[in-house]
């Protein structure tokens, strides 16, 4: 046998994700944190630094990020970065 009861449960409000926004133009990514316009395919482009510190006894990490399309990567953040230091970025392909 089933034996139900009624309960009271308290509402709450936690931030849930909504959508993602460049941080240089505004583009609203399609598909969660996934800039792409094709449900195959994964485009993700964040820039970030991450700290970390740690010990024995427990630790802490802090990380910054901007989200930024692959647009404004490609035209902006990528040109600046290769007209300061004259270099080129790293890449790496895989196919399966």
């Amino acid at each position: 046998m089933k034996h139900m009861k009624t309960v009271l449960i308290l509402e709450h409000t936690e931030e849930v994700f909504d959508k993602l926004t460049c941080d240089v133009c505004g583009a609203e990514s399609h598909w969660d944190e996934n800039w792409s316009n094709n449900e195959n395919e994964k485009v993700n482009t964040t820039i970030s630094l991450e700290e970390e510190d740690s010990r024995p006894s427990g630790g802490q990490s802090k990380l910054t990020q901007y989200h930024i399309c692959p647009t404004c990567f490609k035209e902006h953040l990528a040109k600046w970065i290769e007209s300061h230091k004259n270099t080129k970025p790293t890449i790496t392909t895989s196919v399966w």
